[in-house]
């Protein structure tokens, strides 16, 4: 009970402090785990069984809700638009391969360290374009589109890795094969069955939700599947289901929890050593990831029509990496074909790359339309400068006439 309550204390102070300072709470969940796990001067965290418990209840409720909310018609309301957008997007997946390939990591390594650039935080870009009140900026609607193409992106990079890292035996394929058949069956014969399942009050719904979730997941595992991808596809299968809005409703505060204890053990797991070693790394992985993140969107606006300060918005709000950057780098720790080494360099680097960019990317939609009209400016031809001033005289002449 002590450890229960000291951790849900400790959160509770980082995630408010987070937020006082204008941050996402994954900054102090994070920052929580660092500053006071194993491997800093006051230990009073350490991993635990329970911990580890709550953190994978987390990882299986963020990727339920991701597809929750994820349902083909919001995807095909896009259009063109989203799925342009959304292939520029994939930039910053070479990102983190070059870098994995140049650090001497290797091919696979080089591969994880690529999607965990890639990903942006659907989790902390909606909040944070809620909380600032951006939702009804044109360049919000695109970024949320691109979310959906990541999120989609995600399930086949956590899948494609999870089969490359199996160990490719026929058992694990056949596994595999079968997880994905069971799914196509549910999702063909099983919508109904599960209607009338999920047709319950109070806290045997809540009960029956969280074990659906997770004797899914344990039993897409068991056949070699990720059990992130399988959690994803559950709640993409209820996600036109008239329960979908008792799931939100219900799960919510399940959620939050369990993922603010998610990203405390992940923390708790960093060799604080080894990630003040790779610091250096992991921040100029991060520089170079916002400006080829601004880059991209900037061109994936302009392609789709979006005004030259809207794209420089839609690149800027794309910022934030968090908690899926965090499942790909749990993964990768998790597999005995990567060196030790590389393994503990991943997770070095991946805490101090998401803690950087959660920064920075909270500190840029606080000041958003300040930061955004600066670039604007200073990213026009000289000419389009010189055009600007000489109409911004003009109209300052008739307001003085006037």
């Amino acid at each position: 009970m002590l450890e229960l309550g000291s951790v849900a204390l400790g959160l509770y102070l980082a995630g408010w402090l987070a937020q006082r300072l204008g941050l996402a709470s994954i900054v102090g969940y994070i920052a929580l785990g660092l500053a006071f796990g194993p491997g800093s001067p006051v230990p009073i965290y350490t991993p635990s069984e329970t911990i580890h418990l709550f953190g994978e209840l987390g990882l299986l409720m963020l990727l339920f809700f991701m597809g929750l909310e994820f349902s083909p018609a919001r995807f095909t309301e896009g259009g063109r638009a989203i799925v342009v957008a959304g292939t520029i997007d994939l930039a910053n997946f070479a990102v983190g391969f070059a870098a994995g390939m140049l650090l001497g990591y290797g091919w696979l390594a080089g591969l994880f360290l690529g999607g965990i650039t890639y990903i942006s935080s659907s989790g902390v870009i909606a909040k944070l374009l809620t909380e600032k009140r951006l939702l009804a900026y044109p360049e919000a609607e695109r970024t949320l589109g691109v979310l959906v193409y990541e999120d989609l992106a995600m399930i086949a990079i956590l899948g494609g890795l999870g089969l490359l890292t199996a160990g490719g035996g026929w058992q694990d394929f056949l596994g595999v094969a079968v997880a994905l058949v069971a799914f196509g069956a549910l999702l063909r014969w099983g919508r109904r069955p599960l209607e009338r399942l999920l047709s319950r009050e109070g806290e045997t719904f809540v009960l029956l939700a969280i074990a659906l979730i997770a004797l899914g997941a344990m039993g897409a595992h068991q056949l070699g599947f990720p059990e992130a991808v399988a959690a994803f596809l559950l709640g993409m299968m209820l996600a036109e289901s008239r329960h979908k809005e008792r799931l939100e409703e219900t799960l919510v505060p399940w959620r939050d929890v369990a993922a603010a204890v998610f990203f405390l053990d992940f923390a708790l797991s960093v060799d604080l050593g080894a990630a003040l070693t790779v610091a250096p790394i992991a921040l100029v992985l991060a520089l170079v990831t916002a400006l080829v993140n601004l880059g991209s969107g900037y061109l994936a606006g302009r392609v789709t029509e979006l005004s030259h300060r809207a794209s420089i918005g839609h690149g800027l709000m794309l910022i934030p990496r968090g908690e899926f950057s965090l499942v790909i780098v749990g993964l990768a720790a998790s597999v005995s074909v990567l060196p030790e080494g590389v393994r503990t360099a991943l997770t070095g680097i991946t805490s101090v790359y998401v803690l950087t960019l959660v920064v920075a990317g909270s500190f840029v939609f606080v000041a958003y339309d300040r930061i955004n009209e600066r670039l604007a400016y200073w990213l026009l031809s000289p000419a389009a400068r010189r055009r600007l001033r000489e109409r911004e005289q003009q109209l300052a002449r008739v307001h003085l006439d006037a």
